[in-house]
């Protein structure tokens, strides 16, 4: 039985994911392909929302960052009319820094491929 209640707080998640990232498409278009949900962390009681937002221009992740801050009484409301639930989550909005890790790793693999010797057979 504790499988069942693990999957709600799973699929709210996905909802809140798609309804948000439309939200912002409509709400902020200038910074399509600049601003992506990542991801979105409820807890079993459903009553907070953590968003993961990626920002590509790290110059401008702070200030994005209080805008959707500021707005998230806006977006809150908002789900509140699409989706059907018994407590509106509170939105918690965090930058998903993961893209930045990636790169690191990225740029650390070609360090170390210019530095391998060539294997000659």
């Amino acid at each position: 039985m504790k499988k069942e209640g693990s999957y709600r707080p799973k699929r709210i998640s996905q909802l809140i994911q798609q309804e948000i990232s439309q939200y912002l498409i409509t709400e902020l278009p200038e910074m399509v392909g600049f601003l992506t949900v990542t991801g979105v962390e409820m807890p079993p009681d459903l009553k907070s929302a953590r968003i993961s937002v990626s920002v590509l221009q790290k110059d401008k992740r702070e200030p994005i960052l209080k805008l959707l801050e500021k707005r998230a009484s806006y977006f809150r409301k908002l789900l509140a009319t699409r989706l059907n639930l018994r407590y509106n989550p509170e939105l918690i909005f965090i930058i998903d820094t993961s893209a930045d890790y990636e790169e690191r790793i990225d740029r650390l693999l070609e360090v170390v491929k210019k530095h391998e010797p060539e294997d000659t057979d």
